[in-house]
């Protein structure tokens, strides 16, 4: 046997050498984990295998990276990163972020005109005139991260439409993101109900624990009317604001009710039934009166265009809620809100007053993002088309209602089509009935345009985007 001698190339001991980098290797890992553990919650170690793997996941197929979305905007729409990267990107944030990498990996295979879509041109417009505005507003205010942050979410969100569209490319793909949200609707609204009858002191204890994530609390996780305890509390699930969570399963819901009635549902009847019972009781119970009214307008449009029956169950579901002791306490804050006596609407009156005298200073471009720059006059209303005017002016609002006009004359144009096709249909009615309740409901609230609730407003354009795919499809398809 010959000995290695010194200078010889061979002289390597590959046991000995292969068990000092594995050794290395691990204390190395070891400092890290410990290091990473001291920074940020062991928890938050322990989530990161699994992360990994459902974003490995959603990039696979854009159609997944949406279904991601949907489930994140449902369940965890307020969900930020426990480290801050100059600030805390929250998992609505890389969902998006997911869903347009999914998309830019594969657009042959998802591909998209924008010529051919009616929407675009206006919804460009929209996006360069809320560019413009944010940036002739700035000296209104202090450039913050986070306000540049929360505008370019909003940006994100609008752009989100052209690749949802792409990735919407048939049928198929259109009624499974259907019934994605549904399914994650439903399961938003149980999780707000199951919240709302357990006993006030485990709610608020579960709710706290997800400090972590940047999210509120102690005894103010808890809503109620007027922030009153002594009146009735209202459902908020894991979306913060109880309005906010109206909106998003008024969105759902309206998906959800042609989905029980359709020869051809996206998902089983039973379950439809289900989901849409859940929506409809996790609704009441946010007690958001703009939300509700738009869903009541929303099931009359549904039943009017085609299935009849709803009519009939809509009218025993409101003598029920009329007639019952249970309910009583609800339909009299309805009653208050139209007769203007309580609190919150008097409120928004003075609102209104103040967005108008905001208006006249600064009617074409209004005032931006930052801050107004009179200290008698500030940006906020509970009206999603005066919040927009304070913001983009009545440039801005116009070229948000014509996007939405865009919409429904594209949808008028396909209707004789897409009325007979059974596998299309409910889909395509459902979104653009949720797009009537958004616009219903914006005239009471205003989350569906508000750069501080990034996940309402991606719902929104999401839902958008499910109807343009929707009315495009039906466009093409050729009656047999």
């Amino acid at each position: 046997m010959s000995v290695p001698v010194a200078g010889d190339r061979r002289f390597i001991w590959p046991g000995r050498v292969s068990g000092l980098v594995l050794l290395a290797t691990c204390v190395a890992a070891g400092l890290a984990v410990g290091a990473a553990a001291s920074i940020v919650h062991p928890l938050v170690l322990l989530a990161l295998p699994p992360a990994l793997a459902v974003a490995v996941w959603a990039l696979s197929s854009a159609e997944r990276a949406l279904w991601l979305l949907v489930a994140v905007i449902a369940i965890l729409p307020r969900v930020a990163s426990p480290v801050s990267i100059g600030f805390k990107p929250t998992l609505l944030d890389v969902a998006l972020l997911l869903l347009i990498a999914a998309w830019a990996l594969r657009t042959s295979h998802y591909p998209l005109d924008l010529r051919r879509l009616p929407i675009s041109l206006p919804l460009i417009g929209l996006m360069v005139v809320a560019l413009a505005t944010f940036v002739f507003g700035l000296p209104n205010g202090p450039f913050t991260t986070l306000v540049a942050r929360r505008f370019a979410e909003m940006l994100l969100s609008l752009g989100a439409v052209f690749v949802i569209v792409a990735v919407l490319r048939d049928a198929g793909a259109v009624r499974r993101t259907t019934a994605a949200l549904v399914l994650c609707g439903g399961l938003a609204a149980l999780i707000g109900l199951a919240l709302y009858v357990m006993p006030d002191d485990l709610a608020i204890r579960l709710l706290s624990a997800l400090r972590i994530f940047d999210y509120p609390t102690g005894p103010g996780v808890l809503r109620y009317i007027r922030d009153d305890p002594a009146l009735m509390q209202r459902a908020t699930g894991l979306w913060i604001d109880p309005n906010a969570y109206g909106g998003f399963l008024l969105v759902v819901g309206a998906l959800a009710l042609p989905q029980v009635f359709a020869s051809r549902p996206a998902l089983p009847r039973w379950l439809a039934l289900v989901c849409a019972g859940l929506i409809g009781l996790a609704l009441m119970a946010s007690v958001s009166r703009g939300a509700m009214l738009g869903f009541v307008a929303v099931a009359a449009l549904i039943g009017a265009a085609r299935y009849r029956r709803l009519l009939v169950l809509g009218a025993i579901a409101l003598a029920v809620v009329l007639l019952l002791p249970q309910t009583s306490e609800l339909v009299s804050h309805f009653v208050d809100g139209f007769m203007g006596r309580d609190l919150a609407t008097q409120m928004r009156f003075g609102e209104y007053r103040d967005a108008l005298r905001l208006l006249q200073r600064y009617p074409v471009l209004g005032v931006g993002f930052t801050d107004t720059p009179d200290v008698d006059l500030y940006i906020g209303v509970s009206m999603m088309y005066l919040l927009i005017a304070q913001t983009m002016g009545i440039v801005g609002l116009t070229a948000f209602l014509v996007v939405m006009i865009t919409i429904f004359a594209s949808a008028s144009r396909v209707l004789p089509k897409v009325w007979s096709n059974e596998e299309l249909f409910p889909a395509w009615l459902g979104a653009h009935a949720a797009i009537v309740g958004v616009l219903i409901s914006g005239i009471f609230d205003h989350y569906f345009f508000n750069i501080d609730f990034h996940n309402a407003v991606m719902l929104m354009w999401l839902v958008i985007a499910l109807a343009v795919a929707a009315s495009r499809l039906a466009g093409e398809h050729q009656p047999a």
